[in-house]
């Protein structure tokens, strides 16, 4: 479109806006860009976010419903999750950077008066149009967790106009807009296949969100172990097999992956204090949060820089681990790569590193020389053909030294006529029972690390309720 159409184009826009005028009253009234999905038409328009949080809320110009088997006429959509609504609000008043995408409504083609004010492009039109009052409210179609959470965090930046709690957060949102655009469209069937199809894309895997979101902390936590470890750096995954194939090609690098990047960050997380204490991924936000909160006061410091902190200390053992425990050490040296070390150590899955980490956690917990810890760990049997024979029910079998039921479960190969350690599955529960095998294991070995079994050790690392005492050894 040459400048010349442009100024044209804003000109009319200009002009509807100043002189426009409508026969009845309007619900609702804009400027925007008219253009096609196929047979059906759409308008694309900006509103303030203050317009969308007090006027298309859905007590007064926008309408949704519970989707309703029995009803064929009206159009309905999933329940609305408070939980994730709130989520929404809780980024608009902590971000300076609101954004939402775009927001998508429906309404019948006869319930909206348009008017074309100029073709910008094929197909395209500047057009004005309007939402009388004797007409339908539209329906949301997309959007309705992001409508619920605007509005209520509008309202919570501007219940007190005065407050400094949230004047940063009020700034911002009072000059921030939101994209919409309106579908032309009323039939019931139609709208409700659209929104399947819309709330249907590809869910992004948790390890990407763990790279790429950094409004968590324990994200922001799991990002910078990842970013600055030696070992890890490179062999932390993300992306597909393919995608993660080309980009390290592109790097001049090969791909090796070895651990999810949210396995990483969890074992972050558990080192950092939280343990196996986070039944859920609010939870370990919570407990992170509150961790970070009172190192900060007590140091003196932002949170910023408690979390590097935290991350260059976790990199340190965690690097220091990588030399030393068997398979890492091949690994750190080049001289094993990740689909060798997965098919020989039990500690190549999640799991695994997560019995490290809490282990780790442990020592931190007790106040212990963390690296002395990693010198007993790196003592322990952890490759897989690492088997011991016992008798069970009058019948001689092979079982793990240490790991049996726990990170591996050994069987029978009939085909080669031996016992083969295969994975027990990543259940809480089973690296949990490891992790307290293992810490039983090295505090027999080495009596200085005792009071790795302390119940506070124990308790504060979420592997028994505080009362309890030391685990029964074995």
């Amino acid at each position: 479109m040459t400048p010349e159409a442009n100024v044209s184009t804003l000109d009319a826009a200009a002009a509807a806006i100043r002189g426009g005028s409508v026969s009845i009253p309007a619900k609702f009234e804009a400027i925007g860009f008219m253009s096609n999905a196929g047979s059906m038409k759409k308008i694309t328009f900006t509103v303030p976010f203050k317009e969308v949080a007090e006027r298309l809320t859905f007590e007064r110009l926008l309408t949704r419903h519970d989707f309703d088997t029995e009803s064929l006429t009206t159009p309905g959509q999933r329940d609305i999750s408070e939980k994730h609504a709130e989520k929404i609000a809780t980024f608009l008043t902590e971000s300076d950077r609101p954004y939402l995408g775009t927001l998508t409504i429906a309404i019948p083609e006869d319930q909206v008066e348009v008017e074309i004010l100029q073709q910008v492009a094929q197909d395209v039109w500047l057009v004005k149009f309007v939402v009388p009052v004797t007409s339908e409210n539209p329906i949301v179609e997309d959007g309705q967790h992001r409508v619920r959470g605007l509005t209520d965090a509008w309202h919570r930046v501007t219940a007190d106009p005065h407050s400094e709690e949230f004047a940063e957060a009020r700034e911002m949102l009072e000059k921030s807009s939101i994209e919409m655009t309106l579908l032309l469209e009323g039939d019931p069937s139609v709208l409700s296949t659209i929104f399947v199809k819309m709330a249907s894309t590809r869910p992004i895997s948790a390890s990407l969100i763990a790279i790429m979101d950094s409004s968590a902390v324990q994200n922001r936590l799991g990002q910078e172990v990842t970013r600055r470890s030696r070992y890890l750096s490179d062999r932390t995954a993300y992306l597909g097999a393919k995608a993660a194939q080309k980009l390290a090609a592109q790097k001049g690098r090969k791909y090796d992956p070895l651990y999810p990047a949210a396995a990483v960050r969890t074992a972050a997380a558990a080192i950092a204090g939280v343990g196996v204490r986070d039944r859920t991924p609010d939870q370990r936000e919570e407990i992170l949060n509150q961790i970070f909160t009172e190192r900060a006061k007590r140091e003196g410091r932002s949170l910023d820089q408690i979390i590097e902190v935290t991350a260059s200390e976790i990199v340190a053992i965690l690097d220091y681990a990588f030399t030393r425990i068997p398979g890492w050490e091949q690994m750190a040296a080049d001289q094993l790569t990740g689909a060798q070390f997965k098919s020989e150590y039990v500690h190549s899955s999640a799991a695994g590193l997560h019995v490290i980490a809490n282990v780790i956690a442990a020592a931190r917990l007790a106040k212990l020389d963390e690296r002395n810890v990693v010198d007993q760990l790196s003592k322990l049997p952890w490759r897989r053909d690492d088997l011991r024979r016992i008798t069970k029910d009058g019948e001689e079998i092979s079982v793990h030294q240490l790991f049996e039921d726990t990170l591996v479960r050994t069987v029978f190969d009939a085909k080669t006529g031996v016992w083969r350690a295969g994975q027990a599955g990543a259940t809480r529960g089973a690296y949990e029972e490891a992790t307290r095998k293992v810490i039983n294991t090295i505090a027999k070995q080495s009596p200085e690390l005792e009071g790795l079994e302390d119940v506070a050790v124990l308790s504060g690392l979420g592997l028994v309720t505080a009362g309890r005492g030391r685990p029964r050894k074995s």
